[in-house]
């Protein structure tokens, strides 16, 4: 069998097993951690001036559909960083609490610990052990994006309109 040959057979089982895996997936119901991290996103909006930072508008749909009403604003709106930070602290307010929800890739760590470091001498709240609880809950869910597949379970939740 020709090299060629062999990488095409290999990219059918490949995707066999993916369109299988997606199947089981789909059958089964949410974990503990899933199920953890729901109430966790949506008990958000108990937290009075908490202002949620993600980096894009499909994490902002994604935690919408779960229920999530508390103020969202997105790091990648063109704005320059210490434009961001300004905007940031002047969302949250003197009194306001800031959840930075970026992804926990290295490019989301590196947006959070920029913001950590910019809003410090503003004196803005960051709740940095909430951050710390939603990725216990995410498991090995790296993207705030990926939280979409909790829709596919037999009992998920239904999304919240946007």
């Amino acid at each position: 069998m020709s090299e060629d040959e062999n990488k095409t057979l290999r990219d059918k089982v490949e995707t066999i097993y993916r369109v299988r895996d997606k199947a089981r997936e789909s059958s089964r119901g949410l974990r503990e951690n899933e199920k953890s991290l729901i109430k966790l996103i949506q008990k958000l909006d108990n937290y009075e001036g908490l202002l949620v930072v993600v980096e894009g508008k499909r994490d902002e749909h994604i935690l919408r559909s779960l229920g999530m009403r508390a103020p969202i604003l997105k790091t990648q709106q063109r704005l320059p960083r210490p434009e961001l930070l300004d905007e940031i602290a002047a969302r949250a307010g003197r009194d306001g609490q800031v959840l930075i929800l970026t992804d926990f890739d290295d490019e989301g760590m590196e947006i959070c610990k920029h913001i950590e470091k910019g809003l410090e001498p503003k004196r803005i709240k960051v709740r940095q052990g909430l951050r710390f609880e939603i990725r216990k809950a995410m498991g090995n869910w790296r993207c705030i994006e990926e939280l979409v597949a909790l829709f596919k379970r037999k009992d998920s939740p239904e999304p919240s309109p946007c």
